[in-house]
């Protein structure tokens, strides 16, 4: 927990005046701080510490987004020099509303999956030069076409798999199928465009209005953020969202329209695949899978798909 000096001394220079009020906020993987001030406006602090992404690439992805009408917080600082807190740190506008995955139960609940669903499309309206990940200044190693970067990914999946752990049997498998199908649905791509890859319920804000319904509020953590495929992408929010909030999935799919795709399901499929070998590498090296024979609901998954 950051005292109010430390807090003090992030915000100096920014002339937001006297600290009234701090309050840890839970929910993320980094720590995030709601600074209260006095003339009633709160911020943002967000913690970056050594093993997180870093600040600037965060607010260069955000910067994508500041002309559109989008429910996103406004970059005020970052500072990843480490002089004024010994970790990197960003300052925001505050975003009001609560997490969506906390909302499940709620009577509206679609609705807010379905503003989701049209946020998603939104993001994916914003079209970028080229494939690959955000940095602090651009897309770092730029790739030309879907084809270059699925085949990128495939390669580092894959390899990373083995490395973790996972069965090479399997692993075999699952790379037979992604290279067999690769030809009928990778081509296919509008290009690149704005990726947010982890949007999920417990990315997104809503809020309750006077009658009662769901509003979406805000977008948050960017950390993933990169240029991609919008099928792509789509199929991340969809993995991800349906494991947070069970039948989610035909209430974002409504809200995002039409899939510019040939082969719609199929594209959908296969790039889940793609996801939950890519997540299964992740939770391993986090520890969340503790070993790689720890029972596995994506492994379970996996090896549904090879049959």
């Amino acid at each position: 927990m950051l005292d109010r000096e430390q807090i003090e001394t992030a915000l100096a220079g920014l002339d937001l005046g006297m600290v009234t009020a701090v309050t840890e906020l839970s929910g993320g993987h980094a720590a995030v701080f709601k600074v209260d001030l006095a003339d009633g406006r709160p911020v943002i602090l967000k913690v970056y510490r050594a093993d997180h992404t870093k600040p600037d690439k965060d607010a260069f992805a955000a910067a994508l987004l500041r002309d559109r009408a989008l429910p996103i917080a406004h970059y005020l600082l970052v500072d990843d020099s480490r002089a004024k807190l010994p970790f990197g740190f960003a300052i925001t506008s505050y975003l009001p509303g609560v997490a969506a995955g906390s909302l499940k139960n709620h009577l509206d609940i679609a609705s807010l999956y379905r503003q989701t669903g049209a946020l998603l499309r939104s993001l994916h309206e914003v079209k970028m030069p080229a494939y690959g990940a955000f940095g602090a200044e651009g897309i770092v190693d730029p790739l030309a076409s879907n084809e270059a970067s699925i085949c990128k990914r495939i390669a580092h999946s894959f390899e990373w798999f083995v490395a973790m752990g996972g069965e090479p049997a399997l692993g075999e498998r699952l790379r037979d199928i992604a290279e067999a199908r690769f030809d009928s649905i990778v081509p296919f791509s509008k290009g690149a465009v704005f990726a947010h890859d982890d949007l999920h319920p417990n990315n997104v804000l809503g809020v309750e209005d006077e009658s009662g319904k769901l509003v979406l509020s805000g977008l948050i953590d960017f950390g993933n953020a990169r240029a991609a495929d919008p099928v792509v992408d789509l199929a991340k929010c969809l993995f991800c969202s349906e494991h947070d909030a069970p039948g989610s999935t035909p209430h974002i799919l409504a809200g995002y329209g039409e899939i510019e795709h040939p082969d719609p399901a199929g594209a959908l499929w296969y790039y889940t695949l793609l996801h939950r070998v890519t997540m299964w590498c992740w939770l391993r090296r986090v520890g969340v899978i503790a070993t790689a024979d720890t029972p596995s609901g994506l492994i379970d998954d996996l090896r549904m798909m090879t049959a």
